[in-house]
């Protein structure tokens, strides 16, 4: 029968390999998993079973921080408990810099499977690592519109994404999921392309966290056939999930203003 220690080295092993059905072979069927607090994305806490950890822990901790743990020392307990010292690396997705981080896992064994592992680690520098990836989802959500590229920007969004536009605008309202999604983008598309030069479509955005939020700040231009130029900001408030956009709200400065030219160069036929 392996030992503990032997337990402690393949769960890491199988770890390094991605090996779900491996993990669910070491993880006892009570298994708990007591992550640090401060982890973003509501990952902190304790988290009872093995598919809470694999699937709601370890899943998302992957897409967010592009990052598992490189043990280093294996310290074995009198109790029979084995403590790991290692570090997280990784080079979170948007992220300009590699991350790392140290940390001390404390392992307990029942009837040669892993029952509980306790994590410590630096939450700060995890919260800096969602931080950065997050923005970094932003940008490229701005890039792909500007592109006009449908699925990268589709590869932004969470798959229950919230797109929210003022009622008034000719493609306003409120969009669900992917295919809301794909409507407000060629309802976008249908009122704005033919006013916009490859200039116009260059949205300039300025990009800020906030907390659980990013604000961006961005121009909304469009040139009209007798030489009229729209340019007026726009802030989108956007919340994050798991790295992907979660939903995404949209303030025009002058809903008014924007509307008036548009009626100006006249109706334009909207996707159903």
């Amino acid at each position: 029968m392996p030992s503990n220690l032997d337990l402690a080295r393949d769960f890491y092993a199988a770890l390094a390999r991605a090996d779900a059905d491996r993990l669910r072979e070491l993880l006892h069927p009570r298994f708990t998993g007591h992550v640090t607090d401060g982890t973003p994305a509501g990952l902190g806490g304790t988290h009872p079973g093995p598919t809470a950890m694999l699937r709601h822990v370890g899943g998302p901790v992957d897409r967010l921080f592009a990052a598992r743990p490189a043990p280093e020392r294996f310290l074995s307990c009198e109790s029979g408990e084995v403590v790991v010292t290692g570090s997280y690396t990784g080079q979170p997705p948007g992220a300009g810099r590699p991350q790392a981080a140290a940390f001390v896992h404390m392992l307990a064994f029942r009837d040669g499977q892993l029952a509980e592992l306790r994590q410590f680690t630096d939450s700060h520098r995890r919260q800096q690592a969602a931080a950065d990836a997050g923005l970094g989802t932003v940008r490229r959500m701005f890039e792909a519109a500007e592109r006009r590229d449908a699925q990268a920007l589709l590869g932004t969004y969470a798959d229950d994404i919230v797109i929210t536009e003022a009622a008034s605008l000719p493609y306003g309202g409120v969009y669900h999921g992917h295919h809301g999604a794909v409507r407000h983008a060629l309802a976008y598309t249908a009122t704005w392309d033919h006013l916009q030069s490859a200039g116009d479509r260059r949205m300039e955005p300025l990009i800020w966290s906030a907390g659980d939020r990013v604000v961006a700040l961005w121009r909304q231009k469009a040139t009209a056939a007798d030489g009229r130029h729209l340019d007026l900001p726009v802030v989108d408030v956007i919340e994050l999930r798991n790295g992907k956009v979660g939903s995404l709200h949209m303030f025009p400065a002058d809903t008014a203003t924007l509307l008036e030219f548009l009626r100006a160069d006249g109706p334009r036929a909207q996707p159903g």
